[in-house]
C-alpha cells in the first residue's frame, strides 16, 4: 500500500494536524534559512564569547543586559560631515547606554552613562579615565569590564556602531520626529555658539530630521551639558522605535538589510539568531529613561591633566539600577539620602586629600587666600582652592 492510499485511509482529524505539521516544519526552514541569510550581514566580533557564557538555553533568558556604543572615528579636529560608517580601533565611545530586556513582560529600560564618570582603565595616566575614553584603551571588552565593574551588574554582550552608520540607519527608516526647544534650534541653525549644525534650516517645536540632522541634535552639548546630550541621544532612539511602528514587512526588511551590516557585536550567531526570533516582541516599546549618575549621589574629581571626573557612590548607583530594571524607581523624585550624600562627601574629601598630595603647587602657589594659622583654617583655604579648580575645569571647554 502506497502513501497516498494510507494517508487517504487516515481520519480528516488526523490528516488535517499532519499537513498543519508538515506546513510549520516548511515555514520553519524557511525562516532559520532567511533569518541565517541576515545573520550573515552582521560583524560578528572575534573574541572569546561562547553559548554557554549564560549558562542553558540563551533563548529562554527571562531578562538581558546589553551595552550599546556610539563610537566617534572621526579624526581629530574633524567636523560632523567627516564621519564614515566604518568602525575602527581606539576610538572613544561617544555614546554608552545600559539596555535592560525583560522578555517576560516585554520591558526595555535604557540608562544613559555620563561619558565623564571615571572608571579604572588599564593603560590610562593614573589607571583612570573617562569612561568614553575606555574604549581607547582597551576597545569594547574594556568598556564591559568598567560597567560591569562600575554598577556592580553582569554585562556580558554589547551592540556597537559608529555616529556615521546611526545616521544612515535613521534615513533607512524615513527620519525621526523630535521636538526642539528654542535654544536647540538657534543652535542647530548655527545663530549661537553650537559643536554641531543641521543641513536643513529647523525651528522650535516638532520637525522631521534626517539621519544627519538627527545626529546633529543628538550632539549637542555647549547649549547645556553632557547630561542634557545623553538625554538628546535617548529622544532620537526613542523616535527611532516610533518611526519603526508604521512599517510594513517590505519596509522591516529593508531596514534589517541596511541596518545588520554596520553593527559589530559579541554575541554568538546562536545567540543573535534567538534575539531576532524575540525582537517582535519589543516592536514600538516605550523605553524607561534614565542617566547615571543622578544630581545628589555623585561627587566630583580632578584627573592629571586638567579634566574633572564625576564619582558615583558604588553602591547606591546599583541599589537604583536594580530597582529601575524592575520599574520600580522614577528619577524624577529622586532625592539622595543624607548616608548616601555623607558617603559621597567622604569619597570626595579622600580625592581632594589625594589630589592636595599630588599637587602642591596649586595649594601653595598664590591662589590660596591668606588666612591665621590655625590647622583648621589652613584645610578650609585649601579646600577653596581645591573647589576652584574643580569649577574651572567643569567650566573649561572639555574633550
Amino acid at each position: 500500500m502506497n502513501f497516498t492510499k494510507k494517508f487517504g485511509q487516515l481520519r480528516l482529524s488526523v490528516r488535517i494536524l499532519l499537513l498543519i505539521l508538515i506546513l510549520l516544519i516548511g515555514l520553519s526552514a524557511v525562516c532559520l534559512a532567511y533569518l541565517n541569510a541576515k545573520l550573515n550581514r552582521i560583524g560578528f566580533a572575534d573574541n572569546s564569547t561562547t553559548d554557554t557564557d549564560f549558562g542553558t538555553g540563551f533563548s529562554t533568558l527571562e531578562e538581558l543586559n546589553v551595552l550599546l556604543l556610539g563610537t566617534d572615528e572621526r579624526s581629530e579636529g574633524g567636523g560632523l560631515g567627516d564621519f564614515d560608517s566604518s568602525l575602527q580601533d581606539y576610538s572613544r565611545a561617544d555614546a554608552c547606554m545600559l539596555l535592560h530586556l525583560d522578555f517576560t513582560e516585554h520591558r526595555a529600560q535604557l540608562v544613559s552613562l555620563e561619558r565623564s564618570i571615571g572608571v579604572p582603565v588599564e593603560g590610562a595616566p593614573g589607571g583612570e579615565d573617562w569612561l568614553t575614553h575606555a574604549f581607547a584603551y582597551g576597545g569594547a571588552e574594556a568598556m564591559l569590564r568598567a560597567v560591569s565593574d562600575l554598577l556592580d551588574v553582569e554585562v556580558k554582550r554589547y551592540v556597537r556602531v559608529n555616529v556615521g552608520s546611526a545616521a544612515e540607519l535613521i534615513d533607512a527608516i524615513g527620519g525621526v520626529d523630535i521636538e526642539l526647544t528654542e535654544i536647540e534650534a538657534s543652535a542647530l541653525n548655527g545663530e549661537i555658539r553650537s559643536n554641531a549644525t543641521t543641513r536643513s534650516r529647523v525651528t522650535p517645536g516638532l520637525n522631521h530630521l534626517d539621519g544627519f540632522d538627527a545626529i546633529a541634535y543628538a550632539r549637542q552639548r555647549f547649549i547645556d551639558s553632557d547630561f542634557e546630550r545623553v538625554q538628546r541621544q535617548r529622544n532620537v532612539l526613542q523616535a527611532a522605535i516610533d518611526q519603526t511602528k508604521s512599517l510594513h514587512l517590505g519596509q522591516l526588511d529593508d531596514l534589517l538589510d541596511t541596518a545588520l551590516p554596520l553593527v559589530q557585536t559579541n554575541f554568538t550567531r546562536n545567540e543573535a539568531m534567538a534575539l531576532l526570533y524575540r525582537a517582535p516582541g519589543f516592536l514600538g516599546v516605550r523605553l524607561g529613561q534614565m542617566t547615571m549618575p543622578i544630581e545628589g549621589m555623585y561627587g566630583v574629581k580632578p584627573t592629571d591633566d586638567g579634566r574633572t571626573m564625576l564619582m558615583p557612590d558604588p553602591e547606591e548607583a546599583h541599589r537604583i539600577l536594580i530597582e529601575f530594571f524592575a520599574g520600580d524607581f522614577d528619577p524624577e523624585t529622586y532625592t539622595a539620602s543624607d548616608e548616601v550624600q555623607s558617603r559621597v562627601w567622604q569619597n570626595q574629601k579622600q580625592a581632594y586629600y589625594e589630589w592636595s598630595l599630588a599637587h602642591p603647587q596649586i595649594i601653595d602657589s598664590g591662589e590660596t587666600p591668606v588666612v591665621d594659622e590655625e590647622e583648621t583654617s589652613e584645610e578650609a583655604s585649601e579646600e577653596e582652592a581645591y573647589q576652584r579648580e574643580l569649577e574651572r575645569r567643569a567650566n573649561a571647554n572639555s574633550d
